[in-house]
């Protein structure tokens, strides 16, 4: 009896060995936040993912914005690291999104949804003039 113990206890240990860098694994996987509904079956989310060196602990940020026509998947936009926000413009065809670092920096940015082209940025870190676009009133009521 006392064999079968020692295999039992064996086996616990090589499960937890096993299990413990999968774990880790996934927690570093990005996740995808809330699907996005736009016009003409467009959808869109972002993949968040933990700040790379942990010192944020378990928060997480939105680095990739992900577009997608009917279920397939035309086009990740990279933030420049994190997308704060984003929305639809243009009834769809452009996407306008804040990008920036944790601090000190925040750009407006205004995108070609098929291609990903960037049309339009500024900066919106800084106290925006009153003249801006449409899309950036939008984007920061």
């Amino acid at each position: 009896m006392k064999v079968g113990s020692i295999f039992k206890a064996l086996g616990s240990i090589a499960i937890l060995a096993i299990s413990s860098p999968l774990v880790s694994q996934t927690k570093d996987k990005p996740t995808e936040s809330e699907h996005r509904t736009g016009p003409h079956g467009l959808q869109g989310w972002t993949l968040e993912s933990p700040w790379p060196d942990s010192s944020y602990g378990d928060e997480r940020f939105a680095f990739t914005l992900v577009l997608a026509r009917k279920g397939h998947r035309p086009r990740r936009i990279e933030g420049s690291p994190i997308i704060w926000k984003w929305m639809f413009w243009a009834d769809g065809r452009q996407v306008a999104y804040e990008t920036g670092p944790l601090h000190f920096g925040m750009s407006c940015v205004l995108a070609d949804a098929k291609t990903g082209r960037q049309l339009e940025i500024l900066d919106c870190y800084h106290k925006l003039p009153a003249n801006v676009p449409a899309w950036v009133s939008a984007l920061n009521p």
